[in-house]
């Protein structure tokens, strides 16, 4: 989702090494909790076609064949069931059924950005009632980042519990690897972007016995040490001396020998798993391993990974991305396990929208809104499927045209909510974190309960 200017420098700004180290030394606790938690948002850009991540296999089987046709539907015969329900797992996210065995997987269904409760008839009726420019890639990844309904905020909500913790007079950074990202920006709490590259300083090689390389490093050396003649001097050298002094500790920390996470970082046959996602969740697990070196107690994580936007032949193109998704996934839970804080991380899905059940005419499906995501974390109350799975009726009861575009029964703020709560923000604090927040808490409405 692009950014404007503003926020990119905003971004940029907010990067800065010098403010991140100290600010994870301050690092303690939200709301009077304790210990470590962490949440990592994995964000599958495109419009993941959540209809095909899980799929009933009772009688409503038959009703998801008829209505995905043969371009889309998957042979009953090809899922991996989950133990004990009624639903089966795409094949390509087998690796999943592993963690829906030890009780550590859970799925969420029909989520999606809603202003307030809404039935088919009151969709109609009620245009005022719709989210904002429902069905678009930029405005719905907005939405769901900043937890927005009828506008597109500025702030995202993972940045707003930064805020939050700014104002406790504590910091805990939300960190992305997937680039500039709205869900992390916040009024006074901005994020520390991460590359896959090592954190070392442009031309300049501590090693090196050239010439040029030692009269450069000669020169920056001489630069910091030397004494300022203004106070605009001193703040600069030392914002550059601390970007060096964080960079050094960051990339001992992401690339230094003596980690678990590469060794840990394995399929279920114990294949190394690789690829742009695996070196993003490689690079968290990392950050999450040295939190006693930086002295963090709270993290928020983003990663991402596209290429759903699958409008022509879908079929083979998103068993590809799930596959991917299912063996990075199941290799971070087993690192988690091998750092042992299963317990005290949370790994969650969210995407741009769901597809259109029925498909297209092209064996590829289009924008469509309510979608099911899955989360991964040993916290989670075991083996749980919470929410409502939609009528697989086409013009049906949650069908909000005639085609299969679900209208969500679970809201944002239900779903981002049982992870703010688990992080420990307090309910007076989360009206901020949430706007709309009123009117999912409350009256039988709430964080779903993902959490013990």
């Amino acid at each position: 989702m692009p950014v404007s200017r503003r926020e990119a420098l905003r971004l940029v700004a907010g990067s800065g090494l010098a403010a991140f180290m100290p600010a994870m030394a301050r690092a303690q606790t939200i709301g009077g909790g304790s210990g470590y938690k962490a949440i990592v948002t994995l964000f599958l850009f495109g419009g993941n076609d959540s209809n095909n991540m899980i799929v009933p296999t009772d009688a409503s089987f038959a009703d998801y064949q008829q209505a995905r046709g043969g371009a889309l539907a998957l042979e009953q015969s090809s899922l991996a069931s989950l133990q004990g329900t009624d639903y089966g797992l795409h094949p390509s996210l087998a690796p999943l059924q592993n963690i829906w065995n030890e009780g550590a997987l859970n799925w969420v269904f029909n989520t999606g950005p809603l202003l307030q409760p809404l039935t088919r008839g009151q969709f109609e009726a009620r245009p005022d009632l719709r989210p904002a420019n429902l069905f678009s890639h930029d405005a719905q990844q907005n939405l769901w980042q900043t937890a927005g309904t009828t506008r597109e905020l500025p702030t995202g909500w993972m940045g707003r519990v930064g805020d939050h913790l700014v104002d406790a007079g504590l910091q805990a950074p939300s960190i992305s690897l997937a680039g500039a990202q709205r869900a992390m920006i916040g009024e006074r709490n901005n994020p520390l972007l991460l590359s896959s590259a090592n954190l070392r300083r442009s031309g300049y090689d501590p090693s090196s016995a050239a010439a040029d390389d030692i009269a450069r490093r000669h020169a920056v050396d001489v630069m910091l040490a030397a004494t300022q003649n203004s106070d605009l001097g001193t703040i600069t050298r030392d914002i550059m001396q601390g970007d060096f002094d964080a960079g050094a500790q960051l990339d001992g920390i992401l690339n230094g020998d003596g980690s678990a996470v590469t060794a840990a970082f394995v399929d279920p046959d114990n294949n190394a798993v690789t690829g742009s996602l695996a070196d993003q969740l490689k690079r968290v697990a990392r950050l999450i391993e040295g939190r006693g070196v930086l002295n963090a107690t709270r993290q928020t994580f983003m990663v991402s990974t596209g290429g759903f936007d699958n409008h022509r032949s879908q079929a083979g193109t998103h068993s590809g991305l799930l596959a991917n998704v299912g063996r990075c996934v199941y290799a971070f839970y087993n690192t988690m396990k091998a750092l042992g804080v299963e317990n005290d991380v949370a790994l969650f899905t969210m995407s741009d929208f769901n597809r259109v059940f029925s498909g297209n005419g092209s064996a590829g499906s289009d924008h469509a809104w309510g979608s099911h995501h899955f989360v991964v974390s040993g916290a989670v109350r075991p083996s749980q499927m919470l929410g409502h799975f939609p009528d697989l009726a086409l013009a049906g009861p949650d069908d909000s045209r005639d085609d299969g575009r679900w209208i969500p029964t679970t809201a944002i703020e239900e779903y981002a909510g049982a992870f703010v709560r688990w992080l420990g923000v307090a309910d007076v604090d989360m009206p901020y974190v949430f706007p709309n927040w009123s009117t999912w808490n409350g009256g039988g409405r709430g964080p779903i309960g993902l959490f013990a």
